[in-house]
């Protein structure tokens, strides 16, 4: 039983680290898991996007106040689905919905749409792939798009 208290309590303490709005049954609720998300960015995504996820400037896009904006559209959802590093990653479909989830509710709370719909690896196993040939390409468009919807805050470029 001390067990399992110490457990939950380190869950909870590892999900507020992990920025996790609310804590951990917040976090469940919309569809992530903070501590596994956050092992899995470390793993996987961390390296070239780095730890708060501002990327590189001029090289890796940030996803920080980012995402939020391409999830707007149903062909952004897709996209960041279909990047290469996350269509390619090792990533399982359930693992990388975890990881986009907790990017939206933690590094884009202020740009992600009111009605936004978590990823499920349902979604992601449907869509993930093929990966992207042109990324910046796409990436254009769909900037383009969100412009002509009236949302300028997003970035032109990385």
């Amino acid at each position: 039983m001390k067990k399992m208290r110490a457990r939950a309590l380190l869950a909870a303490v590892l999900a507020v680290c992990a920025g996790a709005p609310g804590g951990a049954v917040h976090a469940e609720e919309r569809g992530y898991s903070a501590a596994t998300a956050r092992e899995a960015w470390i793993l996987n995504c961390m390296g070239c996007h780095t730890g708060d996820a501002h990327g590189i400037t001029g090289k890796v896009p940030p996803l920080t106040d980012e995402l939020g904006h391409f999830v707007r559209l149903p062909e952004g959802r897709e996209f960041v689905m279909r990047v290469p590093g996350a269509s390619n990653s090792s990533l399982s479909d359930a693992e990388l919905a975890n990881v986009l989830n907790w990017l939206i509710y933690t590094r884009n709370a202020d740009t992600k749409p009111a009605d936004f719909k978590p990823y499920t690896a349902q979604e992601v196993a449907a869509k993930r792939r093929p990966a992207l040939t042109d990324v910046a390409k796409h990436r254009a468009a769909l900037i383009e798009s969100l412009r002509k919807s009236g949302n300028t805050a997003v970035q032109d470029q990385y």
